[in-house]
């Protein structure tokens, strides 16, 4: 049984394996699926608290080499759902949340209803949370760069953000 805690922010309740651990939809990475090289597209989302202590983040779909980003600001709306205000245009979106369990490498699993890159499940690790004990919080609405500070403490994520260098780098004609 899973439940969505409302308050400031949003809290989901995780039961698996016999107890719970509590994942917050906010300041948190969320992915699709962790990339296996830098060219892999993925779908991703983060949130943070801003200077003024409200919630902002940014949905993205790319590779570490292209993608596309919309930044949010975020507002808990009920027990299990958001309502986000993209800061580009105005337009609102509200989201739902319920969990899941879960793939092998993963500790949380978020379905995400209303995702406007098309993603529906997202995962998550314990230390990739945005507010690191220990180290300084990351501000960050940038997923890219997101994932490049939190690959400083996983391995896995690491590996698949190092790029091939090229057996060429073609010649320009520019003077």
């Amino acid at each position: 049984m899973s439940r969505i805690l409302a308050g400031s922010s949003l809290v989901l309740v995780l039961t698996a394996c016999g107890g719970s651990d509590v994942a917050a939809p906010t300041e948190r990475l969320w992915i699709s699926t962790v990339p296996t090289s830098a060219k892999q597209e993925i779908s991703a989302f983060v949130t943070t608290r801003s200077r003024d202590d409200r919630f902002i983040g940014a949905f993205f779909h790319g590779s570490a080499l292209r993608g596309h980003h919309d930044v949010f600001s975020w507002v808990a709306d009920g027990r299990d759902a958001a309502k986000l205000t993209f800061l580009q245009d105005g337009k609102t979106q509200k989201l739902r949340f319920e969990s899941c369990k879960p793939s092998r490498g993963f500790d949380y699993c978020l379905i995400v209803h209303g995702d406007p890159t098309g993603a529906r499940q997202y995962q998550s690790r314990k230390r990739w949370s945005v507010r690191r004990p220990g180290k300084r919080a990351l501000e960050l609405v940038s997923v890219p760069e997101t994932l490049a500070a939190l690959a400083e403490d996983d391995d896995e994520l690491a590996a698949a953000l190092v790029l091939d260098a090229p057996d060429e780098i073609p010649a320009t004609d520019a003077p």
